[in-house]
């Protein structure tokens, strides 16, 4: 997916620092269940809600009883909770005017269920922390106070944003959700491996051909004992190859010109993929891992253990994965990152990751507040710190240009590689990724598709039929639901 997976779904609550980390328990709450308490209503193809446009009460902090205390719901974890703890901590120390209280629902998908959950009694935060891939989605809840608004009443400028972020986050020319951490998909490997096998761990694979290449050269050389690369069954990889060449996901560039209402990935390129996919598997080269619950991390636990030696994941692992590393369970990986092999073509891989919405139930002064919040949290100094604690992207560029930044990157190369990644890609509606609705369901149609090859044997060309058939139908009927 284009998110990266959080910790298994717990419930217990700790306190670290200054700011109450609240972990909880999450119960299930379905898009019909959303449209159906939203009432959504389309208004010459627009949402009801979004023909005036909004306003951004900043004048309600001045005026409210200080501190103004205000609660996000997020979905870090491990080193990535701890350097968000940090910079709360210091926001909250910084000034007096606004307290925030983080609540940490483990995963995206939990996060976006108890926002979902929670809309028919409004006990809902200020601020929410939602997948990337998921901004439509929220957008049409209709409870996000846009971030562009908030922006406009502020004299605030996104110019400072890298221009590839801002177009993945602005949607028919609105910017709902404040970009925050983001990340790419890059190839992780271990450098022993590389050279037992005679390979070069300075230069990683490019291509997809390469890593084809590389893998038979692995298995011949027994660097490996299992399969060369671990191949996660992610459908957002397939998203990224296609962005990759260029090549959208759905129909009207994207969703982004107009609303998706058909997938497109049934063609030449998409046959392409899967029969990549399957000939890797079918000829010992990859061996594939579900994308969540308990063997999720499987690819990357193959390296630790020697079966694998390449593995493609998202580049927000990268701290967690070195502080693994550094308590010496796995003593012979010597960890090397490289850019996510491509399958040729000019286009460049998506954003992902997540934004940061303000919620408009709040009072004024809430949403006031939130804005500072969220500002901070997008200032250059911040995305120093987030970048180099966590492996996320710097977003804005000061902070990538910034003597500490590039000085990080000096000293550990493989943080430095999504960004670049993400630089050299186009900017175009296909590599701005897709807006849809039911981005889940098309996921799950992509997933289903995989597996029903690799597992059960279907050819790659029925089984890529077969996914964008229900995706489309998936597309259909959720516009169908909102009055699209």
């Amino acid at each position: 997916m284009l998110y990266e997976s959080g910790e298994p779904t717990g419930s217990m609550v700790e306190s670290g620092g200054a700011t109450m980390r609240v972990r909880r328990r999450i119960v299930s709450c379905g898009v019909s269940v959303l449209l159906a308490l939203v009432g959504l209503v389309a208004v010459g193809g627009v949402p009801e809600a979004a023909a005036a446009a909004p306003k951004c009460p900043l004048a309600a902090l001045k005026q409210a009883k200080k501190p103004v205390e205000i609660t996000m719901w997020h979905s870090m974890n491990r080193k990535l909770e701890d350097t968000l703890v940090a910079l709360t901590d210091a926001f909250n120390s910084s000034q007096s005017a606004v307290k925030v209280k983080l609540v940490n629902d483990i995963t995206y998908d939990d996060t976006f269920t108890a926002y979902k959950t929670n809309l028919a009694t409004g006990n809902l935060p200020d601020v929410v922390q939602i997948s990337a891939s998921d901004q439509q989605q929220m957008i049409d809840t209709r409870t996000a106070l846009p971030a562009g608004a908030c922006a406009k009443a502020d004299h605030y400028s996104f110019a400072g944003i890298l221009p590839r972020v801002m177009s993945y986050f602005t949607v028919e020319g609105s910017v709902v959700g404040m970009p925050f951490n983001i990340s790419g998909p890059v190839l992780y490997y271990n450098e022993n491996a590389f050279q037992r096998a005679g390979l070069d761990p300075r230069k990683p694979p490019k291509t997809l051909d390469d890593v084809r290449s590389y893998a038979e050269k692995l298995k011949a050389s027994n660097a490996v004992p299992g399969a060369p690369l671990g191949l996660k069954i992610d459908p957002g990889f397939f998203e990224h190859w296609r962005g990759m060449a260029n090549k959208p996901l759905v129909n009207n560039d994207n969703g982004r010109t107009e609303r998706a209402t058909k997938a497109v990935f049934d063609d030449a390129l998409g046959r392409k993929l899967f029969s990549w996919i399957s000939g890797m598997v079918k000829d010992g080269l990859a061996e594939t891992n579900p994308d969540s619950g308990a063997n999720q991390y499987d690819n990357l636990l193959g390296i630790g253990n020697g079966n694998h030696a390449m593995a493609i994941e998202t580049s927000a692992s990268l701290s967690t994965i070195q502080q693994v590393l550094a308590t010496g369970q796995y003593p012979d990986v010597k960890l090397g990152v490289g850019p996510m092999p491509s399958p040729g073509g000019k286009g460049g891989v998506l954003v992902q990751g997540a934004a940061l919405y303000i919620v408009n139930k709040s009072s004024p002064a809430k949403q006031a507040a939130a804005w500072q919040f969220v500002k901070f949290l997008t200032s250059a100094a911040s995305q120093v710190q987030w970048a180099t604690g966590t492996g996320y992207i710097p977003i804005v560029k000061k902070a990538a240009s910034s003597a500490a930044v590039k000085s990080f990157w000096v000293q550990n190369p493989g943080y430095a590689v999504a960004y670049e990644q993400l630089l050299a890609g186009v900017t175009s509606p296909s590599t701005a990724g897709t807006v849809i609705g039911p981005y889940k369901d098309v996921i799950d149609a992509l997933r289903n598709a995989e597996n029903s090859m690799v597992l059960e044997g279907k050819s790659p060309a029925a089984a890529v039929k077969a996914a964008a058939a229900d995706a489309t139908a998936a597309i259909l009927d959720y516009n169908d639901r909102i009055g699209f």
